[in-house]
C-alpha cells in the first residue's frame, strides 16, 4: 500500500522510522520545490538513497533530505534501485543523530545563505591575511568562489555535498572572507536546456518512486518535445496505472515503431486490451509477445493465462498457469498467480485445488487481504464458519475499508450463529 503526505505534517526521520518498524521494501520519494530525492529500502534497511542530479552517495544524499522541511512524499512498496546503483545495508536509526545535528546546524547557515542561486565573490586581501587554517572543504571551494557561480554552481563543480558547502561558506561569511555579489534568477534541478536524457532519468526516477502525475507531465512533454519512444511507453505505464485503459493503448501504439523492448510493450499492450474487454486482440498480442522471446518471462505467462481464462479456454489457462510458476524458481509466484490459478480452479469445478492454493497463498503472502478475502469465501461456500472467520478477521486487520471482507465475516459470524442455534436445539430434542 502506497503511503503519501506532506513533509510538513510527518518529517522525514519519523517517515524513516515508521518504514524501519514495519520492514518495508520499496522507494520513498521526496519532492522539495524543484529537486527530488529518493530513498530505497530493503526489510526495513536504506539499501539506497539519491537525490536527481546530486553527485551524493547514500548518506550525504540522506543527511541533505533530513533538511527539507517542506515539500511532499510518497512510499511505493516494491520498487528496488536500477541495475548498477550502489547497494548499501544502513539501520536508518543510525543516521537519526547524524541528521538531526545537521538539521540543527543547517538552521543557522539558513540564516546566512537563506538561497542556493546567492552568488559569492573572495574579498583577497582580507583572505590573504588570513593565519587561521581553512578547513579542507573550504579550501577546496576557494578556486572556484568566481563572482559567477552561485551555491548551486559550487556544489556541482566542487563534488561536495550541500551540507558540506553550506558549512565552509557559512565558515568563510562570518570571518569575512566572502562578498555578495548578486543572485543568478531561477536555478530548477534541471535546466532548462537539460538533454532529453536528463529529463528523462528524472521523469523515471519521478515513475519509480510512485509519483505518476509528476512523472506523466516530464514524460508527455518528452512524447510532445521529441517523440521519445521510451517516454510514450511509460505515458501508457501511467495510463495502465490509472486505469484508462484507452489511453494506455493509444501510448503504447505511438511508442511501438521504435519502442527498446518489443516484449514488454506486447506485454503492457496486452494487458491493455484484456481490461478493455478486446480479448481477441489481448490473445493476439500475447501470442507476439511469447513469440518474440517472452515465453521464458514468468509474467507475460501468466497473462496469456488470465486472457485464456476470460475468453473459457481453461485448458489453456492451466498449461499457462504450470509454465508460469515453473519459471518462479528462486521465489514463490507473486500473490496475482495464486489469485488466478485459484478462480481457474473454482471456474473449473476443483473446489479442493481452489481451497489447497488459496491456503498456500495466505501462508507465502499473509500480508494480501485480497487473499484472505478469496479464501474466507471459499471457506464460506464449503460452510466452513470457523475458519472463513479466520481468514476474514486477518483480512479485515490488514484491510479495514474493504467492505467485502466485512460482509464475509458477518457472514462467517452468521454461520456460527446459526451452527450453534441448531446445535442447541438438537440437543434439546
Amino acid at each position: 500500500m502506497a503511503i503519501k503526505g506532506s513533509l510538513k505534517e510527518a518529517s522525514l526521520p519519523d517517515v524513516l522510522q515508521l518504514l524501519s518498524m514495519g520492514k518495508k521494501s520499496g522507494c520513498l520519494g521526496l519532492s522539495f520545490h524543484d529537486s527530488f530525492g529518493q530513498i530505497y529500502f530493503d526489510g526495513g534497511r536504506i539499501c539506497h538513497a539519491s537525490i536527481v542530479n546530486r553527485p551524493l552517495d547514500t548518506e550525504n544524499s540522506v543527511y541533505t533530505l533530513f533538511t527539507w522541511t517542506s515539500g511532499t512524499f510518497n512510499f511505493e512498496p516494491g520498487v528496488e534501485p536500477e541495475d548498477g546503483a550502489e547497494r548499501v545495508s544502513v539501520d536508518p536509526q543510525s543516521l537519526l543523530l547524524e541528521g538531526a545535528r545537521r538539521v540543527d546546524e543547517w538552521s543557522l547557515i539558513e540564516k546566512k545563505i537563506p538561497s542556493f542561486d546567492v552568488v559569492f565573490s573572495l574579498d583577497r586581501p582580507r583572505l590573504m591575511m588570513n593565519r587561521d587554517p581553512l578547513s579542507p572543504e573550504q579550501e577546496a571551494l576557494l578556486p572556484i568562489i568566481d563572482g559567477h557561480r552561485d551555491i548551486n554552481g559550487l556544489i556541482r563543480d566542487s563534488g561536495l555535498g550541500e551540507f558540506e558547502v553550506g558549512k565552509a561558506l557559512y565558515g568563510l561569511l562570518n570571518a569575512s572572507f566572502l562578498l555578495p555579489v548578486g543572485r543568478k534568477r531561477t536555478t530548477p534541478t534541471l535546466p532548462r536546456n537539460a538533454s532529453p536524457l536528463e529529463r528523462r532519468e528524472l521523469a523515471s526516477a519521478l515513475y519509480r518512486a510512485g509519483m505518476h502525475d509528476e512523472a506523466l507531465r516530464e514524460f508527455r512533454a518528452l512524447v510532445e518535445e521529441a517523440a521519445d519512444p521510451v517516454a510514450s511507453f511509460h505515458v501508457g505505464l501511467i495510463a495502465l496505472r490509472q486505469k484508462e485503459w484507452a489511453g494506455a493503448v493509444n501510448a503504447f501504439m505511438t511508442a511501438a515503431p521504435n519502442a527498446p523492448s518489443k516484449v514488454s510493450l506486447l506485454h503492457n499492450l496486452a494487458l491493455a486490451y484484456e481490461q478493455l474487454g478486446q480479448l481477441e486482440k489481448a490473445r493476439l498480442v500475447i501470442d507476439r509477445a511469447l513469440g518474440a522471446g517472452g515465453s521464458t518471462d514468468p509474467l507475460i505467462q501468466l497473462q496469456a493465462a488470465v486472457v485464456s481464462m476470460r475468453l473459457g479456454d481453461f485448458q489453456a489457462a492451466k498449461v499457462r498457469l504450470s509454465e508460469s510458476r515453473s519459471l518462479w524458481t528462486t521465489n514463490p509466484p507473486p500473490a496475482v498467480w495464486f489469485h488466478y490459478a485459484a478462480k481457474v480452479a473454482a471456474m473449473t469445478d476443483d473446489p479442493d485445488r481452489e481451497l489447497l492454493l488459496l491456503a498456500a497463498a495466505t501462508e507465502t503472502h499473509p500480508e494480501s487481504a485480497v487473499l484472505l478475502n478469496n479464501l474466507a469465501a471459499a471457506h464460506l461456500r464449503r460452510e466452513d464458519y470457523e475458519s472463513a472467520k479466520d481468514a476474514a478477521e486477518k483480512g479485515v486487520a490488514l484491510a479495514p475499508e474493504v467492505s467485502q471482507l466485512r460482509r464475509n465475516l458477518a457472514a462467517a459470524l452468521e454461520g456460527i450463529s446459526r451452527t450453534d442455534r441448531t446445535t442447541q436445539t438438537s440437543s434439546r430434542s
